[in-house]
């Protein structure tokens, strides 16, 4: 099999694997959290206290269900976003974190279910929109998530996550030229945004352009090191050029490396 083969074979899991996962994460909702972990800790040991002595106000739940999917703990975040919906329906929020969570949880229709609900109050949140597109992903239904992808950067131009997510769709869908543009216009927006470079070193592959593959390829083992899938993929890069030592040792470095984290932004705002 063929350097380039090989790469067509790992395609449609190497995008989902870039849609999905990362190292690290940003969790803040709307600017009312906490940024940093012993604050949100504060946050869940007063809020429990609070929910203690008045155990019927929605809100107190919401507050910790945020600061419990940032940490992680989804089940916990699942259980508390649903009391705060049972005392106050209204907690439009709470669908949101839910429908996060559940998804985490790989409970994927469940999560887009709860997502609608919030989108149908808030038809024009972008980064909601993103999150609902990314879950369609996850499930393969691209035309779902190609709607609420395209949507998303109509509604906020800026949004550099949906331009990634968005070139997955295209990029799977065989249209890697528009995939290419928009993991461009990704890195143009944020050029922290390591997962664009992978997606892009990956669809430049794919179209034959192993020079300019190559060049992105490096920026995002730089950028992510300890990333298995991007040694992985330089590795094959390498191959294509015919520089097969250099394949071999990024492949050797590759195996050592641990597979990647989930990783998301909640934001909405």
């Amino acid at each position: 099999m063929t350097a380039l083969a090989r790469i067509r074979a790992g395609f449609k899991g190497a995008l989902l694997v870039c849609a999905a996962l990362g190292a690290g994460a940003s969790v803040v909702m709307a600017g009312e959290l906490p940024k940093n972990e012993e604050g949100l800790r504060e946050l869940v040991r007063v809020r429990t206290a609070e929910i203690a002595s008045r155990p019927d106000d929605g809100q107190l739940y919401m507050d910790r269900a945020e600061a419990y999917f940032i940490f992680g703990k989804f089940d916990e975040a699942v259980n508390d976003a649903t009391t705060a919906l049972s005392l106050d329906d209204g907690l439009d929020l709470a669908y949101y974190v839910r429908g996060l969570a559940l998804g985490r949880m790989k409970r994927i229709k469940a999560g887009i279910a709860d997502l609608t609900v919030y989108l149908e109050r808030h038809p024009d949140k972008s980064l909601a929109l993103t999150k609902r597109g990314v879950r369609y992903l996850w499930i393969d239904d691209l035309k779902n998530a190609e709607k609420d992808l395209a949507r998303a950067v109509e509604i906020d131009p800026n949004n550099a996550e949906a331009y990634d997510d968005l070139g997955v769709v295209y990029a799977k869908t065989g249209r890697v030229d528009k995939a290419v543009k928009s993991f461009l216009e990704t890195i143009r927006l944020d050029n922290s945004y390591a997962k664009a470079y992978h997606n892009l070193a990956l669809s430049y592959a794919l179209s034959g352009n192993y020079g300019q593959a190559l060049k992105f390829s490096e920026i995002d083992v730089k950028m992510s090191p300890q990333s298995k899938s991007a040694l992985f993929l330089k590795a094959e890069i390498l191959r294509s050029l015919g520089r097969l030592d250099e394949a071999l040792e990024a492949s050797d470095d590759a195996e050592f490396l641990p597979d990647g984290n989930w990783s998301e932004n909640i934001s909405v705002k």
